[in-house]
């Protein structure tokens, strides 16, 4: 999956085939394990890609030409000029199935391959570079495919690393972890939806007409930028109200238009706390707005996940699929501005409000 243009906080120059192994884990925030990493060069906006490296059971033409459409188009789209390929797995075999695959498609796209490497975690390997006929296996792979006589290796403590523990930037295992860190909290999700459905036996509607949805979008504002800016999360009553009108898209938009790339961290914590909180049923704008949060902050990893989220409990929503599409393209945070009119053509509050 296509993550969006790095963001120029931090500059890493890789010298050596254990630099760029090390770059990998601290550009997504996770260790990649059983996967497939693309750093691009040459495009007026860098971006970096990763994908799940296709199991052996699972390497037919139809799915080698999927991986080699998913990571190539937006590298045409970009006008990248080079690539690395780093192939995470234990099984050098099925590094090569796909690599043979890539090189075609990227000499057809004339963009060049810098290196690729193919790493278990333990040791490392450089694939033969070349046109995709000179992809061959190489002395001492290993009748397993493994890596045979690499060149051992261990990034744990290399600087790039370090730095990035040290900033928070690579708080996850692999993406396994990252993934379950969005999973609900039972004890809080029952807590939550206790009290959804006692306010929805006092009130069973949410506000629908103008004046109703202008209310309500100017309350869900002013409860975020108290909550955002303090870092804290919604107590249980507010935040069965702030989800109960969420799933009104006028609301939502009111939310979603606070998302800026100044302000998005704070965004992406507060979305994260309500996500692992929120009822199934009630999903969708949360995680679609946790996903666009990140997107905004540079997380490309954490914003697939929360788009894979919603999708499970709320196939095709909006927002989310949107989203889905702009990743994809590895479409940079600045192509989105965010402050945009939400209430426009909604009358006034009158006073009192």
């Amino acid at each position: 999956m296509t993550t969006p243009p790095d963001a120029p906080v931090t500059t890493l120059t890789a010298r050596a085939p254990e630099d760029l192994l090390a770059v990998a884990p601290v550009l997504l925030g996770f260790w990649p394990e059983e996967s497939i990493v693309m750093l691009t060069f040459g495009a007026r906006r860098p971006f970096h890609a990763r994908l799940d490296l296709p199991g052996a059971g699972c390497r037919s033409p139809a799915v080698l030409d999927e991986v080699a459409r998913l990571l190539i188009a937006p590298a045409r789209r970009h006008a990248v000029r080079h690539v690395v390929l780093l192939y995470f797995t234990a099984e050098a075999a099925g590094a090569r199935a796909v690599h043979r695959r890539l090189v075609e498609e990227l000499d057809a796209a004339r963009i060049g391959v810098v290196t690729a490497l193919v790493a278990d975690g333990h040791r490392y390997r450089e694939l033969n570079r070349g046109p995709a006929e000179a992809v061959e296996e190489g002395p001492g792979d290993g009748m397993a495919g493994g890596m045979g006589d690499g060149t051992p290796y261990d990034v744990s403590a290399h600087p790039f690393v370090v730095e990035a523990l040290v900033a928070g930037r690579l708080r996850h295992r692999d993406r396994e972890d990252l993934v379950a860190s969005l999973r609900p909290d039972p004890a809080a999700v029952a807590a939550v939806q206790a009290e959804v459905e006692r306010q929805s036996a006092v009130r069973p509607d949410v506000p629908r007409d103008p004046r109703g949805l202008r209310a309500a979008g100017t309350w869900v504002q002013a409860v975020l930028g108290e909550l955002v800016e303090a870092g804290a999360p919604p107590e249980v009553d507010e935040l069965a109200v702030l989800l109960r009108v969420l799933q009104v898209p006028r609301v939502r938009d009111a939310a979603w238009t606070l998302i800026r790339r100044a302000e998005a961290e704070a965004h992406v914590r507060f979305w994260e706390a309500v996500v692992v909180r929120c009822p199934d049923a009630l999903l969708g704008p949360p995680a679609a707005l946790l996903g666009w949060a990140a997107w905004q902050a540079g997380d490309g990893a954490r914003a697939w996940a929360a788009v894979d989220r919603c999708r499970a409990s709320a196939p095709g929503y909006g927002l989310a699929e949107h989203l889905a599409r702009l990743l994809s393209e590895a479409a940079p945070p600045e192509v989105w501005q965010g402050g945009f009119d939400w209430a426009i053509g909604l009358p006034p509050l009158g006073r009192g409000h």
